[in-house]
């Protein structure tokens, strides 16, 4: 038997080798998300597992990270031991990390988090997407703000947090509440880091139904404004970044904006500046008849993919 892939990974991931524990989303009703649609939910048997990790050397080059996929490894019975055979097997892995459901890591017992620890995994990577019970349930995001607060506050007991968050995802509608609300989830729940997605429409998801009626994408401004918002709002220790070219903004001759990056709070007023500068080149742009292009107009031209 061939090698099973992991089909997505985070880009901070793109070096690590890649272990699949499951297999596709035990919620699998994010109405944005085309990652695992029509994909059955299983739990992959952990010696075939730890196969896989014995024939990593033949598929990855050497890395010192390692990543567990596919949505929600950790609600997989054996994923400790799973864990603890990669580390055995695989000396010269410094980082473990995984996807994570933030409703399962809010439910999960503390002790059972301080035994994947123990394992050897380091890194979670958790989607929040918004702070705004609104949104969250336009969506059917499957959690609520609450949720959110209590897993991380249980998480970074024992892991690094990652919290990605969507710009752009309650709409023009929802847009200043989104960013407010969101902000405050971070603020209480502390993640290690925030990573930024700005919400693109993909073809076929189920949110597509909404726009227009229930969501208004922002354009180039809104979305500058709404990072800002977001921004201004956090006010605890956390590493920011735009890492996604969903953040980018573009004109015909190519990007001008590549998103922000920095440890908050100590860097935030250089950020600020950033997208202030940002909005000032928007503004002379659509001025003189340019347009400048978010992610949604890229993605329908078929120029980026996501």
């Amino acid at each position: 038997m061939m090698y099973d892939f992991p089909p997505f990974r985070p880009p901070s991931e793109a070096g690590s080798y890649l272990i699949r524990a499951v297999r596709g989303c035990n919620w699998n009703k994010c109405a944005f998300c085309a990652m695992y649609k029509g994909m059955k939910f299983e739990l992959r048997k952990k010696e075939d597992v730890f196969r896989d990790i014995d024939n990593i050397p033949k598929y990855f080059p050497f890395s010192r990270t390692a990543f567990i996929g596919d949505s929600n490894p950790l609600i997989h019975p054996d994923i400790a031991e799973i864990i603890r055979y990669l580390r055995e097997k695989r000396r010269e892995v410094e980082r473990v990390t995984a996807y994570a459901r933030i409703k399962t890591v809010a439910k999960m017992p503390e002790s059972r988090l301080r035994e994947i620890k123990e394992a050897g995994l380091t890194r979670l990577h958790m989607g929040l997407e918004s702070g705004d019970r609104e949104v969250l349930e336009l969506v059917q995001k499957g959690i609520k703000p609450e949720d959110a607060v209590e897993a991380g506050r249980k998480a970074r007991k024992y892991f690094e947090v990652t919290y990605y968050v969507m710009t752009g995802l309650g709409g023009k509608e929802r847009s200043e509440r989104h960013a407010v609300n969101t902000a405050s989830v971070i603020n209480e729940a502390k993640p290690t880091f925030v990573r930024v997605r700005n919400f693109t429409v993909i073809e076929g998801t189920p949110i597509e139904r909404l726009i227009g009626k229930e969501i208004t994408l922002l354009n180039a401004r809104e979305q500058l404004e709404e990072l800002k918002k977001l921004i201004e709002g956090i006010k605890v220790e956390t590493f920011f970044t735009c890492d996604h070219v969903s953040n980018y903004l573009f004109t015909r001759n190519g990007p001008i904006f590549f998103g922000v990056h920095g440890r908050l709070p100590e860097e935030k007023g250089h950020m600020l500046e950033q997208i202030e500068d940002a909005l000032k080149t928007v503004e002379i742009l659509e001025e003189s008849g340019e347009k400048v292009l978010t992610s949604n107009d890229m993605y329908k031209m078929g120029l980026i993919t996501l």
